[in-house]
């Protein structure tokens, strides 16, 4: 019998969160081991870091306190598997997060350091879901774009994470590998969900996004006359290693600051600066936007396709 692939289209996500984020991104290290062609990280002019613990603390706190259903991203614009050995660890943030009872704490890599005790530290940490960009079916593919990355031992540590829950009986995390969908690799798109749904992961596809305007995205197609309000400024909150909070997850060298965690809440932040960023999508007053925002087109790559197995 063949196999039947289901696909779900993120739609309807553009609403205004209340009082409240419902996605928040932590910079937990700004620091990353790859160069990739898609990304900007290799650009960054901003001062990279590692969180302070304290400052970690207070955001989850807060998250806990108002809200355990918000989605934590436990990377910002950083690989986070740097942080596997360095205290506290990666695993040692996530499992705080999990002790306070939030619900829905994920991580975002590349996986090239995903190795042998990185698995089984985020199985025993709790971690709800990783997101590993691949990019790619073919080893040439992978070079192109996952520049400095190893093809081979990253399929490898992917596989080794999905046998580990397996020998484990875990659920978690959920193993979601990433193709950002080009020029270079758009042939490889099949191959690549068929064989990873085989594999027991899902797939997330998604677009490419230009970071605000710094590389090409020919995908953005659309003209600011038919712009709508920007998922990502109508229900994230992104905060950098210092603590500054910023337009949105693509604004890596913080033009933009709304607030600082370290002298107000998230709350505070939320209902301030970026509440008036909200009102501007919302009321299609792009013009008033700051500039990095104003002239942006990643609101129309803020979306992504999801395909798993049926069992």
């Amino acid at each position: 019998m063949d196999k039947i692939f289901e696909v779900q289209k993120m739609e309807g996500r553009l609403d205004e969160a209340d009082d409240f984020p419902k996605v928040v991104l932590i910079d937990t290290i700004s620091y990353c081991n790859l160069k990739c062609s898609m990304c900007v990280h290799k650009e960054m002019k901003r001062r990279k870091g590692i969180i302070p613990w304290g400052l970690f603390t207070k955001i989850i706190n807060e998250i806990d306190e108002l809200d355990k259903s918000v989605r934590v991203w436990m990377v910002f614009f950083g690989e986070a598997l740097l942080l596997k050995r360095k205290k506290p660890t990666i695993f040692d943030m996530i499992a705080y997060a999990k002790s306070k009872g939030l619900t829905d704490v994920v991580l975002n890599s590349n996986g090239n350091l995903l190795d042998e005790y990185a698995a089984i530290k985020l199985i025993e940490s709790g971690l709800d879901a990783i997101y590993i960009g691949l990019d790619a079916f073919r080893p040439g593919t992978y070079e192109k774009v996952r520049i400095g990355g190893n093809y081979q031992k990253t399929v490898q540590n992917i596989l080794r994470l999905i046998r580990f829950k397996k020998e484990t009986n875990s659920k978690k995390p959920e193993v979601i590998v990433q193709f950002v969908e080009m020029d270079v690799n758009e042939n490889e798109k099949d191959d690549f969900i068929q064989f990873w749904n085989q594999q027991g992961a899902t797939v997330k596809i998604r677009p490419k996004v230009s970071w605000a305007g710094l590389i090409d995205a020919p995908n953005l197609v659309l003209d600011h006359e038919e712009r709508w309000p920007c998922y990502w400024a109508m229900r994230t909150m992104s905060i950098t290693d210092t603590g500054k909070v910023v337009t949105c997850a693509v604004d890596l060298d913080a033009k933009f600051i709304a607030g600082d965690i370290n002298h107000q809440s998230l709350k505070e932040v939320w209902n301030g600066k970026l509440k008036e960023l909200r009102q501007c999508h919302i009321s299609k007053r792009f013009h008033a936007l700051p500039d990095n925002c104003r002239n942006c087109k990643d609101w129309q790559a803020a979306r992504a396709d999801y395909y798993w197995m049926n069992p």
